[in-house]
């Protein structure tokens, strides 16, 4: 199987990595100053010492609060019970 690259053109070429580190630092400020409150430390076993969030980790958490804020508008008669509610913005979280 081959895999193209999605860029072809040189100037798409030199906006990817600049769009790609601006993007990184907005996420990186972002849990600097709001997203560290929220941060939960995923459970794995295998990895039972790490207490410092990976990049991923910072992903994840503003994944999660960006699907907590959408579905809080969400009126409260047709949401499900709020162990569902958590449950799937868990699981939209780590859809990636």
């Amino acid at each position: 199987m081959q895999c193209d690259v999605a860029n072809r053109k040189e100037k798409a070429v030199k906006r990817t990595a600049p769009m790609a580190m601006f993007l990184h630092s907005l996420t990186v400020v972002w849990y600097a100053s709001e997203g560290h409150k929220d941060f939960q430390i995923p459970v794995r076993p295998w990895y039972w010492w790490k207490t410092e969030p990976s990049f991923a980790d910072m992903l994840t958490t503003l994944r999660r609060k960006s699907w907590e804020d959408k579905l809080s508008k969400v009126p409260l008669d047709t949401t499900p019970h709020e162990d569902n509610l958590n449950l799937l913005t868990y699981l939209a979280t780590l859809a990636g």
